[in-house]
């Protein structure tokens, strides 16, 4: 089912968008590590099964999965639910059981879309700084790009980032509120650099 669904939106998005990704190569070689950018559309976590050889648990809020499409495509791509607003404890030990064992998880700090053409990011929560650290693992930033907001045909970039030892930071005492501000500043400085 997975390659099915895979297959279906790779070719829906080259059809109807053109997508670059860059450094894409830093996910693809990464193992058990957190994943973690703006949050635009209800397209960002289909990008990545679609463009990404690297199978990655998106964490998505729980409304999503009960979009027709949108649905059966997070099911099939191993995404996990969770409730919004509040803190989904089983949603994030599953998380965290699965980058134990060897699995990336895609975290939006944002929590929601932001909506925003200018691409600045919203308000960030701590999840994936939270997530990793309990994992002892490090976050890769990446970016979402689009040229026209996802209108049909035009282009959309996923950029990648280095990584951010967030095991380390957090020997260092550095806090959640601290970690979360240098994966947004991650995330801005790649968004900033291929506008």
């Amino acid at each position: 089912m997975y390659n099915f669904v895979k297959t279906l939106l790779l070719l829906f998005y080259k059809i109807f968008y053109k997508v670059t990704v860059i450094n894409g190569e830093k996910i693809e070689n990464a193992k058990g590590v957190v994943i973690s950018g703006n949050h635009l559309s209800n397209h960002d976590p289909l990008l990545f099964p679609a463009f990404f050889d690297k199978k990655i648990r998106f964490i998505a809020k729980e409304e999503l999965f009960k979009i027709p499409f949108i649905k059966q495509s997070l099911k099939a791509t191993g995404a996990i639910p969770i409730k919004r607003g509040t803190f989904d404890r089983a949603a994030i030990n599953y998380s965290i059981k699965l980058l134990k064992e060897g699995e990336v998880v895609g975290v939006f700090p944002e929590g929601t879309r932001s909506h925003s053409k200018e691409l600045d990011l919203g308000q960030l929560h701590n999840g994936a700084s939270f997530i990793a650290t309990r994992a002892k693992t490090k976050i890769i930033p990446f970016a979402i790009i689009p040229s026209k907001n996802f209108r049909l045909f035009s282009e959309i970039k996923i950029v990648v980032g280095d990584e951010i030892d967030a095991t380390s930071l957090k020997e260092e005492e550095k806090s959640h509120d601290e970690i979360t501000a240098i994966l947004m500043q991650a995330i801005s400085d790649l968004i900033v650099k291929e506008k």
